[in-house]
């Protein structure tokens, strides 16, 4: 039995009550709850009943949620929570490989350079980081101004902090050891920071695009 638009809109009701307003999402759990409260009623049940039914299943996933991927600091909607992190994960891991790689490589390999392509190197890395910064806040900047809310601005969001990876080694101003070896650790943040500046540019594309699809200006 299909829902009247009257009986539509108080299930949209109910998510704007819940201040859902992922627009990724929204549509999404909209047409599930939809087809939640049709599946009861093809089973008899009155449409009131069959509504407050569905939003006893759905309530428990607009709880209050947070995840290791991002801190405990971050909290959103449990459903929110849960689809970021899936996104996420193969990210986090991209984080860590970037970070832990060249402090095992630079702490087990004696590799040096000579004073001169030291010199070019710190240039080379700070410019790039200067660049990498500045984008950054570009991203940073136009994800906190807009309105619209979707699961990879979410996303972008608890990746704020992040950019502690091109600051420190940029306050450090030399990556190298005196006798011209990589410092592991700098290193470590250094590359960290291109993998931040990589993933915030994912995701702030896949936020445009999914603000696209759904032609919201």
């Amino acid at each position: 039995m299909e829902l009247t638009n009257e009986q539509i809109q108080l299930v949209e009701n109910y998510l704007d009550k819940k201040s859902f307003d992922f627009i990724d999402l929204k549509v999404e759990i909209l047409d599930h709850m939809i087809s939640d409260i049709e599946s009861f009623m093809d089973k008899e049940y009155s449409f009131e009943n069959a509504f407050k039914i569905t939003v006893l299943k759905w309530d428990k996933h607009f709880k209050d949620s947070s995840s290791f991927f991002f801190g405990l600091q971050y909290h959103e909607s449990k459903i929110v929570v849960k689809k970021a992190a899936q996104i996420f994960k193969p990210f986090y891991f991209l984080y860590l490989t970037a970070y832990f790689l060249p402090i095992v490589i630079f702490t087990n390999f004696n590799i040096v350079f000579s004073k001169s392509n030291t010199v070019f190197l710190n240039q080379l890395f700070f410019a790039t980081s200067i660049i990498c910064l500045i984008y950054l806040l570009y991203i940073i900047i136009k994800n906190i101004r807009t309105k619209i809310k979707t699961t990879y601005s979410y996303v972008l969001k608890t990746q704020y902090v992040s950019t502690v990876f091109l600051i420190l080694p940029l306050f450090m101003g030399n990556l190298f050891n005196d006798d011209g070896s990589f410092i592991p650790f700098l290193i470590g943040f250094q590359s960290a920071g291109f993998a931040v500046t990589y993933i915030c540019h994912y995701f702030y594309k896949k936020h445009k695009e999914t603000i696209n699809k759904y032609k919201i200006i």
